[in-house]
C-alpha cells in the first residue's frame, strides 16, 4: 500500500524551503489525494497566520478537483489556541476581575458581550464586573476563517516556576531568546539545551525530561488539537554523538521510559490520533521515527490510534519515511494508519456529536478504569475530533490498512 496524504506541512510562511503552491504541484505529481498544510505557531517560529490563512484559501479554492488541500495549524503547547480559532462559535477571551482576582481564560459561546478592539466588559455569574480581552490581540468578530485542524506540538519546557505551567500565553510572548525568557526549548539549538538544563536541573537529563513528558501530558487538555505531534521530540538531538552533546539519555531505560509512558496514558483517552513523524529520520537527523518502536507498542497496547507523517520542511519530503514509518507501526501491532478527510455538508452535526459524545463517554470510562485500554469508538470511519470544516463539512478519520 503507498500512502498518498500528509498533514503535517511547513512552507516558507514559517521555517519551510518552498512556497506553499511549489508544495501543492509537488504533491500532485506525487500522486497525493491529500495534503494539510501545517504552519508553526510556536515561540520559536514567527508566522503571519492572516496572510498564511489567505494563500491556503486560495490554493483550496485554484486546486479544488486536483487535490484536496487542509488547512491546518501547528499549536505549541505555550500559546492559547484561539490564535488560529478565526470566526468561530466559541470565543477563547481573557477575564480580570475588578477586585483584583487572578485572570485565567474562559471559552464563552456568544456569552452576552462583544469584543471591540480586543477588550469588553461583562457580568460573570455572581455579579462580578470582568473585562474581556481577546488573548490572540483581535477582535472576536473577526471574519478570517481559522484552521481547519491542528497539531498538538511541544517543543518548549517551561522552566520551573514559569506561569505557563498553569496556563497558556497569548500568542507572541515569551519568545525565544526575549529578555527574561522562561522556556527551554528542545529541538533548536543543542548547546543552549545544553546550557539551560545545567541551569535549571543542574545537568540532569532525565528531569528535564520527566518534566517535558509532564507538560506533553497535559498538550491534549490545553491545546484541543486534532493529532498529537512528534510525542518524544525532547530525543531530537540524542543521536548526535557525544563530543557534539548527544547521548544525554538512555531512551530504553525505564527512567527515560516511564515518564513517557504515564504521558501517553494520559493522552490517549482524548481520542486523538498520535502522528509518526517521519521528520527528523527523513532529514537525516534520528535513526527512528517518533515515537520510539518501544512506545509505539506502549501506544497500541494502550488502544491509541495512529496517521502517519513526514513533517515536510522541503517538498521533495513530503512522503519521506513513510515506508519505514509503515513498517515499525505493523512491528507495534498496528493494522491500519488514519488519513484526515472531508465529509458530506449534508452529513451535519448530529453525526459530530454522536460520535464525541462517543468518545467523551470512552474517556470518562477511562478515568474510573485506568487499567483498561482505551476503546475508540467502533466505526468504518470516526468524525474527527477538534476541527472545524470550512462550509458547515465534517472532516473523519478514516481508516486505511497497512
Amino acid at each position: 500500500m503507498k500512502l498518498q496524504a500528509n498533514y503535517h506541512t511547513h512552507t516558507t510562511f514559517c521555517d519551510g524551503s518552498d512556497s506553499a503552491e511549489a508544495v501543492v504541484q509537488e504533491a500532485i505529481r506525487k500522486d497525493f489525494t491529500h495534503l494539510g498544510f501545517s504552519g508553526h505557531m510556536d515561540p520559536g517560529v514567527f508566522m503571519d497566520f492572516q496572510a498564511y490563512t489567505a494563500e491556503i484559501c486560495r490554493l483550496q479554492a485554484a486546486y479544488r478537483g486536483k487535490i484536496d488541500i487542509l488547512r491546518g495549524a501547528e499549536l505549541d503547547n505555550v500559546y492559547d489556541p484561539c490564535c488560529v480559532a478565526g470566526k468561530r462559535k466559541t470565543d477563547a477571551v481573557q477575564i480580570t476581575h475588578e477586585r483584583g482576582a487572578a485572570s485565567g481564560t474562559v471559552f464563552s459561546e456568544t456569552s452576552g458581550f462583544e469584543a471591540s478592539g480586543g477588550s469588553a466588559k461583562s457580568k460573570m455569574p455572581g455579579g462580578d464586573i470582568v473585562e474581556i480581552s481577546n488573548r490572540c490581540g483581535g477582535s472576536t468578530k473577526s471574519k478570517m476563517p481559522g484552521a481547519e485542524y491542528t497539531i498538538g506540538s511541544t517543543h518548549f519546557v517551561p522552566v520551573p516556576g514559569s506561569t505557563v505551567w498553569s496556563h497558556t500565553a497569548a500568542f507572541g510572548s515569551h519568545r525565544e531568546g526575549s529578555e527574561n525568557w522562561d522556556l527551554i526549548g528542545v529541538d533548536g539549538d543543542i548547546g543552549l539545551l545544553h546550557d539551560q538544563c545545567k541551569k535549571y536541573y543542574n545537568g540532569d537529563f532525565y528531569a528535564l525530561s520527566a518534566d517535558y513528558y509532564r507538560f506533553e501530558a497535559c498538550v491534549a487538555e490545553r491545546l484541543h488539537p486534532t493529532f498529537i505531534g512528534h510525542f518524544d521530540l525532547i530525543t531530537r538531538f540524542n543521536d548526535l554523538s557525544r563530543e557534539d552533546g548527544g547521548h544525554f539519555l538512555d531512551e530504553q531505560s525505564e527512567r527515560y521510559l516511564g515518564p513517557a509512558r504515564r504521558a501517553m496514558a494520559a493522552l490517549v483517552p482524548y481520542g486523538v490520533p498520535f502522528e509518526i513523524n517521519c521528520g527528523a529520520m527523513n532529514r537525516g537527523r534520528k535513526k527512528e521515527v517518533y515515537p520510539r518502536p518501544e512506545l509505539l507498542r506502549e501506544l497500541h497496547a494502550l488502544g491509541g490510534e495512529i496517521l502517519i507523517s513526514s513533517d515536510a520542511h522541503q517538498k521533495e519530503l513530503l512522503d519521506g519515511g513513510f515506508e519505514e514509518a509503515m513498517e515499525v507501526a505493523r512491528w507495534a501491532g498496528f493494522t491500519h494508519t488514519n488519513l484526515l478527510v472531508r465529509g458530506e455538508k449534508s452529513e451535519g452535526q448530529r453525526s459530530r456529536n454522536r460520535t464525541e459524545a462517543l468518545c467523551d463517554q470512552e474517556h470518562r470510562e477511562a478515568e474510573r478504569h485506568p487499567d483498561r485500554p482505551y476503546t475508540w469508538p467502533q466505526a468504518e470511519r470516526r468524525v474527527a475530533k477538534n476541527t472545524n470544516a470550512d462550509e458547515g463539512g465534517l472532516l473523519y478519520w478514516q481508516p486505511v490498512p497497512l
